[in-house]
């Protein structure tokens, strides 16, 4: 019996390689959770409130937001102090929290939130960041976390169902093509089918291979949970390509490729490519397994928060201290401090003086670069592993906003809750290089090729409430941080004329490209500023106002990059969490905090989570 059990499993390799990687996984497991005890699970179905009354009153909202460092409102005998309030740092600390951990978030800027906040001027409300999410149904993943770490407390209105407009065509010269992306996977391509005749073959491909691919990040995120020295094992093996066969496959191709492949039709192409922006990376340096992850993100809905993405930090924040750990703002760390090779504490700039601050262990929500270039002595740093990853994968590109205050109703201003991608030619990557590359006295003349235009006051079916008869729209675009650089050491608002002068020349490039798309806001004009790659330095504190942290190139989601960036640094007592362990936007940010509150409680987060969404679905 033995020997014919055998002989089956040598003539079919592919069991065999099954067979062994369930063995050394099971191994692995026993050695990975042999070690301290786990901590207590925070994750609970009484964890979630019914959502109240939306708190609209500002100064009520700044009480949480804009706490105030100071010395004697730091909690005594931490656990863990976390630097930067973004979603990643919340997450992590509402988690360890709700473990019973004494937690403190040091924010930089002047209100907690990261990406997520808000901010008010001359009568108008703004987003940043956060300009929809997908997975909000009440049983995805990314909904029962969102719903423990804020109390439950937060609604998400789902969006139009075009959620996003792809607009080819220079609105200047000729009528633009518009092609909507809809939160349902066969009318999207029964869409595109109608609208590309020619190109059925191609479109019905393209889609094939979106769901052959749906699995990719499951291989990258399994990378990060398995103990370093078993993932490195599995790779060289090829065991792990076996089994996470969608990883293996859509991490090495690239999305141009595939497209190139597929069709010659460079407006099917273009169009197929749009949600580039929603990482930052051109088609032909994109795996197409992260393209189409973020595709598929919204096939099921693209939503907002109800009153606006600042609601999210003003919950978390709220649990936070009702669990006895405190979120206190304009706490810049200037140090990680270090005893014995071991991260034990920050210092925090105040003036001309610091703060020392010491916790067990030391969590940096402030990206990898700004860490390790930045807060860690050199020596220490320089010892890391991940140092020389900052250089190999680089940084993201940066961006600029315009921020238009409007006069009149959505209604009134044929304005909808939806996102448009306007791109002026529709070989994408072409018109982003030709436009990055120039110098600085041609951007003045020249006209932006691409450009996201989003509505958040359309979104928000309270902004009315809030805001009678007024509207907002927000338009970005991608930039080059080396444009503005001349003025890096110049104050914020008292930068000169000449910066003045050239944000507002593309600034207003920008709104009249809006107009032309949306002629009903001509003339309705109330509000208009523009923020540069230095105003996103100032504000978020990336080194040179990236958009995403490190870039979300192939590199980066090859094995080893991907094994390397994990919550647990090789600096004993200084954990990563956020974007740059995971991926790009509010999702990626929350399940990099997952991760590492995985790491700090000593305990499969995952997994928890998963047996509550079980007990939440048996329940309802």
């Amino acid at each position: 019996m033995i020997a014919s059990v055998l002989q089956y499993l040598v003539e079919n390799p592919y069991l065999l390689g099954i067979t062994v990687l369930l063995t050394v996984f099971i191994l692995a497991l026993s050695v990975l959770f042999s070690g301290p005890k786990p901590a207590k699970n925070p994750f609970c179905p009484k964890h979630v409130r019914p959502v109240g009354h939306l708190v609209s009153d500002q100064k009520e909202r700044d009480r949480v937001l804009k706490q105030r460092f100071k010395a004697d409102k730091v909690p005594e005998n931490l656990d863990t102090v976390i630097i930067g309030s973004g979603i990643g740092g919340l997450s992590v600390g509402v988690l360890l929290a709700r473990a019973g951990k004494k937690v403190l978030v040091l924010e930089q800027h002047d209100q907690a939130g990261g990406c997520c906040h808000t901010f008010h001027d001359k009568g108008f409300e703004f987003d940043t960041g956060v300009h929809y999410i997908g997975k909000m149904e009440p049983h995805d993943d990314d909904r029962v976390l969102m719903d423990q770490v804020t109390g439950g407390r937060v609604e998400y209105p789902r969006m139009d169902e075009a959620y996003d407009i792809v607009a080819m065509g220079d609105p200047h010269q000729e009528k633009v093509r518009k092609y909507p992306f809809l939160s349902d996977e066969k009318k999207l391509k029964e869409n595109l089918i109608r609208c590309f005749p020619k190109e059925k073959d191609a479109i019905e491909s393209f889609f094939k291979l979106l769901r052959e691919s749906r699995n990719f990040f499951e291989g990258y995120f399994v990378l990060k949970l398995l103990p370093k020295w078993l993932a490195r094992l599995l790779i060289s093996t090829g065991l792990f390509n076996i089994v996470f066969k969608s990883y293996a496959k859509f991490g090495r191709i690239t999305l141009k490729k595939v497209l190139e492949e597929l069709t010659e039709d460079e407006e099917l192409k273009g169009t197929l490519s749009y949600i580039f922006g929603d990482y930052g990376v051109v088609p032909s340096r994109c795996p197409f397994g992260l393209h189409t992850t973020v595709m598929r993100h919204y096939f099921s809905g693209a939503y907002y928060i109800r009153g606006g993405p600042s609601e999210v930090p003003f919950q978390m924040v709220q649990v936070i201290e009702e669990l006895g750990g405190k979120v206190l703002v304009n706490a810049p760390v200037s140090e990680i401090i270090m005893n014995s090779g071991r991260a034990v504490g920050v210092k925090v700039q105040k003036g001309d003086s610091q703060v020392e601050i010491y916790a067990e262990n030391i969590v940096t929500d402030a990206g990898v670069s700004n860490t390790f270039l930045c807060m860690l002595p050199k020596e220490v740093a320089t010892k890391s592993s991940l140092y020389p990853l900052i250089n190999k994968l680089g940084e993201s590109l940066s961006y600029m906003t315009v921020f238009i205050g409007l006069n009149g109703t959505k209604e009134e201003l044929g304005i909808q809750a939806h996102n448009c991608w306007s791109f002026t030619r529709p070989d994408l990557e072409q018109a982003f290089q030709d436009y990055i590359g120039m110098p600085l006295d041609k951007v003045r003349d020249a006209e932006v090729p691409m450009m996201f235009v989003s509505f958040p006051s359309a979104k928000d079916p309270t902004w009315h409430d809030r805001n009678p008869d007024k509207s907002t729209c927000l338009l970005i675009t991608l930039s080059k941080y080396s444009w503005f650089q001349q003025w890096e050491e110049g104050r914020v608002k008292h930068r000169g004329e000449d910066y003045e002068d050239l944000k507002t020349i593309i600034g207003k490039k920008m709104l009249q490209h809006c107009i032309k798309l949306y002629p009903n806001i001509e003339g309705k004009v109330e509000y208009f500023d523009v923020g540069t790659p230095l105003s996103n330095k100032y504000y978020l504190g990336f080194q040179h106002g990236e958009m995403y942290g490190l870039d979300h190139n192939m590199q980066r989601f090859l094995p080893e990059p991907a094994i390397q960036l994990r919550a647990k640094t090789d600096i004993p007592g200084l954990y990563l969490t956020g974007q740059d362990i995971m991926s790009a936007g509010l999702t990626g940010a929350l399940f990099g905090g997952l991760l590492c509150a995985s790491e700090l409680l000593h305990r499969n987060l995952y997994n928890d989570l998963q047996a509550l969404k079980k007990e939440l679905k048996k329940s309802s």
